[in-house]
């Protein structure tokens, strides 16, 4: 078979083998074949079926819309893809309707069902029938259009069991399906009584459509009930489709609506489509990619395709392209979006950083806000977040959900990486992943893997862990797969370039594991690397918290907390040749000021984490209530050198960079 890959080159390796190899044809959708393609490949789509035996049958079709793999999901409406290849999809099955979302879904195998460990649902409490869906990306939420509910329902992203709406949007009919232009702030609404609504400043005005202009085709037929809707902010131009009435196959229409930012009233469309040859009966969704078209025809049972839809005639217009399609419900398109790199793997100085996060682990009894962002210069604070937990560690994926470490497990915090200034822990739109199925009751340090969707934690607990879980697990779930130590860990790092993970001991050693994402750890260690000087280990006591592999020179960056008792014996370490590093290993920088009791100009006690930014290393030093930055970390002299910025924090546990890349839309 030739397989035409557009749309999944920024899968990792790994993944986009078992996504080739995952590959091979079902009864779902069958291909057409298209002799005016003229050469043009269509953009891959995710495709829910709602019907003929295949309700909640999720196809990825390739750019031949050719299906390639099915998903079992539980969901059956509305689809719409994350960053990272999550899908969010809409249940109206039942009253209430649910949210389910699918881990990573272009991942996994044909035929796979949703499994505990990486998918997640919840109740859409004071819903009826979800149907369309919307992300607002930088925001993390997730906007249902609810018939039979007349509102727009308001979800975070990252919400799990037990959620209710972040927000209610009432309106004075139903929308069946909506587009949201992120830029603008700017919401379109496809209305069953024939209308377009359009609300300007949508979530800066707290979800309200008051003042919202009511658009009105035309052009519509004696019956308009609107479904579909895509717009397209390059050229403002607004896609919608009207499927009449729903009892009959062959009235459904398609408008072009220009201006549609500013539109108000009654317009006449730039184009409508209808007529028998369209084959446009009851079109339910509606995507586009660009000026091309893609729609569910449902009564059909037919994908259609319109290339160049902004421009040509009205009329009976047939497309340029018909995929046959047992009762398509909703369409997603796969987009081209490479993953960049992890916050724990920044090595090109040319990023910018936004700021620097630090947790506080402070006496239980303070109840200042226990997440802070500071500027890389660290003078300032820029703003901060209340967990409500006793915080450990954090770190932030690309689309801005932090995750952080409690005493008992794991909190995953909506887009806190990029917004969410004195805000709180909201169930609306944050969830714990807590319980005996975790096995989690100390867990300290931990790194996320995005390209894999993992989160790797260290159980502190003895004798020690680390248990991987998969980043939309939710509640009391078990770990995809753990790792049994001997020797208690407090941090890792996870190598993506290399499939190495790096653990950093509190005997003062690092285990490396290789081929971590097929080996799963199996057989223990790898090797073991013992950071000293002169052929010797360094003295204890010796404890390695904080951990850093830069695969560009194949470096490791450690912090020594030496004994957690003495505020004052702090270090820090830089080793090369990492991945082939075993035993005793010497360092070739070590920021010391060789007197276990003074702190000395390194300021260096108990430096219980570290993150670095291609050249500078920060340092959470929580002994001396301090934030610290070491500039150009690698080529430091060392000895007892004093830090290039600091800033007063007090029990600073854990710091992580904020890149400028969070949160965005895929393109």
């Amino acid at each position: 078979m030739n397989l035409n890959t557009n749309g999944l080159y920024w899968l990792s390796p790994l993944a986009l083998a078992v996504t080739l190899a995952a590959c091979g044809g079902n009864g779902g959708s069958s291909f057409v074949p298209d002799n005016d393609n003229g050469g043009n490949q269509d953009s891959p789509l995710l495709v829910m079926h709602n019907g003929g035996g295949s309700v909640g049958q999720i196809d990825q079709l390739d750019s031949g819309l050719r299906v390639q793999s099915t998903f079992n999901a539980d969901a059956n409406e509305g689809i719409v893809l994350d960053l990272l290849g999550n899908v969010h999809a809409a249940d109206d099955t039942a009253v209430p309707s649910s949210v389910q979302t699918l881990h990573k879904l272009l991942d996994r195998q044909d035929g796979a069902s949703p499994v505990a460990t990486l998918d997640r649902s919840f109740t859409a409490t004071g819903s009826s029938n979800l149907k369309g869906v919307a992300i607002a990306h930088e925001a993390g939420l997730i906007m249902a259009a609810n018939i039979n509910g007349n509102s727009i329902e308001i979800y975070g992203t990252t919400a799990g069991a037990g959620a209710t709406p972040l927000a209610s949007t009432a309106l004075a009919g139903d929308a069946w399906d909506l587009a949201y232009d992120e830029d603008a702030d700017r919401v379109f609404l496809a209305m069953t009584n024939g209308t377009i609504l359009v609300a300007d400043d949508y979530v800066a005005n707290g979800f309200s459509v008051a003042g919202a202009r009511v658009i009105t085709p035309d052009s519509a037929g004696m019956t308009s009930n609107m479904h579909g809707i895509g717009y397209d902010a390059d050229s403002d131009t607004l896609v919608v489709t009207d499927v009449g009435d729903a009892a009959i196959a062959d009235d459904g229409r398609l408008y072009v609506i220009e201006n549609a930012s500013t539109a108000n009233g009654t317009v006449t469309p730039a184009r409508t489509v209808n007529g028998p040859d369209t084959l446009l009966g009851n079109p339910v969704d509606l995507v586009l990619d660009g000026s091309t078209a893609y729609i569910a025809e449902k009564s059909n049972d037919a994908i259609l395709v319109y290339r160049s839809v902004f421009s040509g005639p009205s009329g009976d217009v047939a497309p340029d392209k018909t995929v046959d399609s047992v009762k398509p419900e909703s369409l997603a398109v796969i987009m081209d979006s490479p993953v960049q790199p992890d916050l724990s793997d920044l090595e090109d100085t040319s990023v910018t950083i936004n700021g620097v996060m630090v947790t506080r682990n402070p006496d239980p009894d303070n109840a200042d806000p226990d997440v802070l962002v500071y500027d890389t210069d660290l003078t300032a604070q820029s703003r901060d977040f209340s967990v409500g937990q006793p915080v450990e560690s954090i770190s932030v994926n690309q689309t801005g959900d932090a995750y952080a470490t409690y005493d008992s497990g794991i909190a995953v915090l909506n887009r806190v990486g990029v917004g969410r200034d004195g805000e709180s822990f909201n169930m609306s739109r944050d969830r714990l992943i807590s319980g005996a199925n975790t096995g989690l009751s100390a867990p300290k340090g931990f790194d996320i893997a995005d390209e894999l969707g993992w989160v790797l934690v260290t159980e502190n607990s003895a004798p020690g862990s680390v248990r991987v879980f998969g980043a939309q697990a939710d509640g009391d779930v078990a770990p995809i797969f753990s790792i049994d130590l001997t020797v208690q860990p407090w941090d890792l790092d996870y190598d993506p370039e290399g499939d190495r993970l790096y653990v950093a001991l509190t005997d003062g050693t690092v285990a490396v594991y290789d081929d971590l994402s097929t080996d799963r750890g199996a057989g223990g260690a790898d090797r073991t690397i013992v950071p000293g000087e002169g052929g010797n280990a360094f003295a204890a006591p010796t404890n390695l918290h904080g951990i850093v592999h830069v695969a560009d020179g194949d470096k490791l960056i450690l912090s020594d907390v030496g004994s957690g008792a003495n505020p004052t014996d702090g270090k820090l370490y830089v080793l090369d040749n990492a991945s082939s590093a075993d035993g005793i290993t010497n360092v070739a920088v070590r920021i010391d000021d060789e007197d276990n009791n003074a702190v000395g100009n390194t300021m260096l006690g108990n430096p219980v984490d570290i993150a670095f930014d291609g050249a500078n290393l920060y340092v959470a030093e929580k002994s001396q209530g301090m934030v610290l930055r070491f500039d150009d970390i690698l080529s430091s002299a060392g000895g007892d050198v004093s830090p290039d910025a600091s800033i007063a924090q007090a029990a600073p546990e854990s710091v992580v960079l904020i890149a400028d890349y969070l949160g965005r839309a895929p393109e």
